[in-house]
């Protein structure tokens, strides 16, 4: 098991804030674990591991971000002067853009140096390659990615999971820039630099969730609409009962709605109980398809 301070308050949070700016170092090893409409509605950052090289740190982010103080020393860890090495960073990013405003700064994606040296792997393996050392197996890895980290007390085997997603990033970014050097052209390092810059920042605008929806794009105008109404009943649904939409209907069914016009003959079972919030989103929708176009 490996040793860590565990922080649940801003107090402690901000003193470690304050140490680490006064650290000679200014270097952190950062990762996190979040719920993403899995055991519960919505997005959540639940913690936050850090690795500093001498100490490891887990900060329960969900207890400290219940107050807007906790919540400004989250923003001011992730958005400070720090360089944080993470492992690709971006599904990180978009979690604490769209669950707390915040945006990463001043971070190091040590895949984007595997990926110019032309590794696309995960991070198991990229330690494998350059470390040599064995990490936690693949269906271990999947069971604690699916385990419930908004739950308290955290199970110790989850928290040494987490641990050990920072334990190595480190000695991966010291090996990955000896072998830049010696691989890569300076083009090629400038190109990787001008990357690093750019890693957590936002690619795409965010698209509403029933634009993802698997073949939206062939999908005529009313059906686009209908999905629209018909998602966002099943997204208020779930809310209102903080369950992942799953649980209150798979996609497949919201598709079906859409090109049918209408939930009659396709919501059963269960679902019916649902159906005075999926006729108003029929209602609407029509509503909306049926508005005097513009010019």
């Amino acid at each position: 098991m490996t040793d860590y301070s565990y922080i649940d308050t801003p107090e402690e949070l901000a003193l470690l804030i304050k140490k680490t700016r006064e650290s000679s170092t200014g270097i952190l090893a950062m990762d996190f674990e979040e719920e993403s409409n899995l055991h519960v509605y919505g997005e959540h950052l639940c913690i936050i591991q850090l690795y500093d090289g001498d100490n490891y740190f887990v900060i329960d982010a969900l207890a400290i971000a219940r107050t807007a103080e906790g919540k400004a020393l989250i923003k001011d860890l992730l958005e400070g002067p720090e360089t944080k090495i993470m492992f690709d960073c971006s599904s990180d990013a978009a979690i604490v853009r769209k669950s707390l405003g915040i945006q990463l700064k001043n971070i190091y994606d040590i895949r984007l140096a595997a990926k110019a040296l032309g590794f696309d792997g995960n991070l198991s393996g990229l330690i494998a390659r350059n470390l040599e050392a064995e990490t936690e197996s693949a269906a271990e890895k999947k069971k604690y990615q699916k385990a419930n980290w908004m739950k308290r007390p955290i199970p110790q085997a989850q928290l040494n999971y987490a641990l050990n997603d920072v334990k190595y990033l480190f000695a991966l970014k010291t090996s990955l820039e000896e072998e830049m050097r010696q691989k890569l052209s300076p083009s090629a390092i400038k190109q990787f630099s001008n990357n690093m810059k750019r890693c957590a920042s936002q690619k795409h605008k965010d698209k509403p969730g029933w634009e993802k929806i698997c073949n939206y794009h062939v999908l005529s105008y009313a059906e686009k609409v209908y999905i629209k109404y018909f998602f966002n009943a099943r997204d208020a649904l779930a809310r209102k009962a903080n369950v992942p939409p799953t649980n209150i209907m798979e996609k497949q069914k919201i598709v079906q709605m859409a090109k049918a016009g209408t939930w009659e003959g396709v919501l059963e079972g269960p679902t019916l109980r649902y159906t005075n919030a999926f006729e108003k989103a029929r209602l609407d929708a029509e509503k909306d398809i049926n508005k005097p176009k513009k010019g």
